[in-house]
């Protein structure tokens, strides 16, 4: 019996949350060479409920791929909405797009400072890596529209086209200043002499990576007013 045929039911539902959380756990640090024997002991459920309710370890592997496309999607659908909206005013509201912009920069490095979605980050970092048919459904569902929204917020801003490669690019690169702080998260650390992330200390990241968004978008847009 699989995730989509197991009854659903309270106790149920707990099980496989907990068996979802210790498999993200383990999958990120170990990849698919975690065995289903810790992942069911870390969960506290019997071995056999993996199979019961996922079927496979590949089976809950992919299952650990939708909960986190679902997790991601949940947090920034209002973020895509608005831009949406704002992507179809005419003339375009500049500074509302900027806002939008660093409010998504806020939301993005508040998921990326707790402690509590690092297994997720390591879950995504391996795929990124080593990519299987598990980051193909995040991208597809959560991270490509996520980077599309930016891409596009970014050449409205600025004046640049939205499908033009070195746009894309930019929008990658911006992302990569927050996820610095995720992957690169000890060297900050220690370099900071900070113990950890805390809600302060986020808000910092924040605002260094907003200003750092200012001046990008400014420079880009001269450069576009100048060509």
């Amino acid at each position: 019996m699989n995730a989509t045929t197991s009854p659903v039911t309270p106790r149920g539902e707990q099980a496989r949350n907990q068996l979802i959380a210790a498999a993200l756990a383990q999958f990120g640090e170990y990849g698919l060479n975690a065995t289903t024997r810790d992942i069911a002991a870390d969960a506290g459920q019997n071995i056999a409920a993996i199979t019961y309710y996922f079927g496979s370890k590949d089976d809950l592997y992919m299952a650990c791929a939708h909960w986190i496309a679902d997790f991601i999607s949940t947090r920034f659908q209002p973020h895509a909405e608005a831009a949406e909206t704002l992507l179809r005013q005419q003339p375009p509201d500049i500074a509302a797009m900027r806002a939008l912009l660093f409010q998504a920069c806020d939301n993005i490095v508040h998921l990326l400072t707790q402690d509590d979605t690092l297994n997720l980050s390591k879950f995504i970092s391996r795929e990124q890596l080593s990519p299987t048919a598990a980051y193909r459904h995040i991208h597809q569902q959560v991270i490509a529209p996520l980077h599309s929204h930016l891409t596009r917020l970014i050449a409205a801003c600025t004046g640049r086209e939205a499908e033009d490669t070195d746009t894309i690019l930019h929008t990658h690169a911006l992302l990569g200043e927050v996820l610095a702080f995720r992957l690169g998260r000890e060297t900050i650390l220690l370099r900071a002499g900070w113990s950890g992330f805390d809600a302060t200390k986020s808000a910092r990241i924040s605002s260094v990576v907003k200003s750092h968004i200012t001046f990008i978008l400014d420079g880009l847009a001269r450069k576009e007013s100048q060509a």
